[in-house]
């Protein structure tokens, strides 16, 4: 009589498997009650949210800053790189008044953005209008393109 045996490749493997689900669930347990403001890091999203674009002329960035004043943003440009710096005031809280959810907190901010090409640092502008914040910054003229005649 011939006996066959079923080999499993997966057997070796089930142990693992379930001590991992069991060390998850016992983290999701872990972190289920703790509050959410003050033990995420403040680098958990990027703020302000930014587009990069550019014509022959010149670089432009336009920056999501709702809710803040022009004097509460501080640009700075050094070579090929842009910072944009700034806090976002914490409104006052009212005295007595409990939250059901906080979700938005308002740390101070620091965002570098490296541009495709060098910028004439002297003429940037910026402009700050319902809550979009346009930053233009002119190319050296090495870095704006020419035109180049074929010649037959």
């Amino acid at each position: 009589m011939l006996t066959t045996r079923y080999i499993d490749p997966w057997h070796a493997w089930r142990g693992t498997f379930s001590e991992l689900n069991r060390l998850r669930r016992e983290m999701d347990a872990m972190f289920r009650g703790m509050p959410v403001e003050g033990w995420l890091p403040e680098s958990t999203g990027m703020f302000p949210l930014i587009n990069v674009g550019e014509d022959a002329d010149s670089y432009y960035v336009r920056a999501h800053v709702p809710g803040m004043e022009p004097e509460d943003i501080e640009l700075t440009v050094v070579g090929k790189n842009l910072t944009i710096q700034g806090s976002r005031k914490t409104p006052e809280k009212v005295e007595g008044a409990r939250f059901h959810r906080q979700e938005r907190n308002f740390p101070s901010f620091n965002r570098a953005i490296g541009l495709p090409g060098e910028v004439q640092a002297d003429k940037v502008s910026a402009e700050s209008k319902d809550g979009v914040l346009v930053i233009t910054l002119p190319k050296v003229e090495e870095a704006k393109p020419k035109q180049i005649a074929i010649k037959s």
